[in-house]
């Protein structure tokens, strides 16, 4: 008798109990559009109408750098962002002397700097930011148009020196 009272006073309570509410629910996220995950090659909307340059991952320069017993070094230096809107990454730097052997490649990371000896709003790429002793510099020349190649104390190098990588498009 006492479970059969202990029972029925136990629904009592349930019955009395507001019931819980659920909570509203959300729809399912949709997913994006192909055309906004799609790799962007050129100027994209920033949403407001107007075009945005978009960065891109893979630049390369190409030039004839200076050399002290030959006619020149040629020279292709490849900067690989990490990412999207990053300003560091790897590097691919191919230096052949011409009229001699085999080209010379070297790889690592790359950063950038703000500022150099000329200017504190200038950017510089640097090559090797880990290796002081390896350390590469070239002041960024206009929207990635070419790059100067810097002194590692962030000057230019000498007047009438060939100091120039050109973008290859």
């Amino acid at each position: 008798m006492r479970r059969l009272c202990s029972v029925l006073l136990a629904v009592a309570l349930c019955a009395c109990a507001r019931p819980v509410e659920k909570a509203p629910e959300k729809p399912a996220p949709k997913p994006a559009p192909a055309a906004a995950i799609a790799k962007v090659e050129g100027p994209a909307l920033n949403g407001k109408g107007t075009d945005v340059a978009v960065e891109p991952l893979v630049l390369t320069f190409e030039g004839v750098l200076p050399c002290a017993d030959c006619s020149g070094i040629r020279t292709t230096l490849v900067l690989t962002r990490r990412g999207a809107g990053w300003a560091e990454g790897t590097y691919r730097l191919t230096e052949a002397y011409i009229d001699r052997g085999s080209p010379i490649v070297t790889t690592g990371d790359w950063t950038t700097l703000r500022g150099s000896a000329m200017d504190d709003d200038d950017t510089v790429y640097e090559l090797n930011p880990d290796q002081a002793d390896r350390a590469r510099h070239y002041l960024r020349l206009g929207d990635d148009a070419a790059l100067r190649a810097l002194t590692r104390d962030l000057k230019p190098w000498p007047k009438g020196m060939p100091d120039r990588l050109e973008r290859k498009r």
